[in-house]
């Protein structure tokens, strides 16, 4: 059984929370863009959303990496009564004062999912198909939670490269002359 714990006070963290809220207006609550990353080292949190990181100073024990809904994580710091909060994150559950819910989580002493993954905010295909590239492993993908968009951006530039060989076919252009200018392209 592994264990992590950080303690924070409601404030700070309510006021670091309300900072990436305000980044997420018109962004569905249901979107998967809407997951939250904390990281806990020594004596760091660190929340990462696309397009904002943020490190805060708390009190922590040992070393893990959470994903969660940021909505319903920014709910349940609104909602709650005292001063300072604890954490404890154990295996793949986050306890609050009585309160458990499931988490996604990672411990590091397996460093396969350590990096956190930066996106603008607005990001697209483009964004998602650089991440491979970039090193991004599956585990790491599926951590947060971008698997399924980097899979559905693969599918949209397959259609996409077959509508231009269909368009510009009729001036010589072949389906891999286009693939390896798009490959130059995500690579830069």
């Amino acid at each position: 059984m592994h264990k992590a714990t950080f303690t924070i006070k409601k404030s700070k963290l309510k006021s670091e929370l309300s900072k990436m809220q305000n980044a997420y207006k018109g962004i569905s609550k249901k979107a998967p863009a809407a997951a939250l990353e904390l990281t806990i080292t020594d004596e760091l949190l660190t929340l990462v959303v696309p397009g904002i990181k943020l490190e805060v100073p708390c009190k922590t024990s040992s070393t893990a990496k959470v994903s969660i809904g940021f909505y319903y994580f920014y709910e349940i710091i609104k909602s709650w009564k005292d001063l300072q909060i604890e954490f404890t994150i154990i295996d793949d559950e986050m306890q609050i004062g009585v309160s458990k819910f499931k988490v996604q989580t990672t411990f590091f002493e397996d460093d396969k999912i350590l990096r956190s993954i930066k996106l603008p905010i607005n990001y697209t295909d483009y964004h998602l198909l650089q991440l491979e590239d970039k090193g991004f492993t599956l585990e790491e993908l599926r951590f947060n939670d971008l698997e399924f968009e980097v899979h559905q951006a693969k599918k949209r530039l397959r259609s996409n490269v077959n509508k231009t060989k269909d368009i510009l076919g009729v001036y010589g252009v072949t389906s891999k002359e286009i693939e390896e200018i798009l490959e130059k392209k995500i690579k830069l």
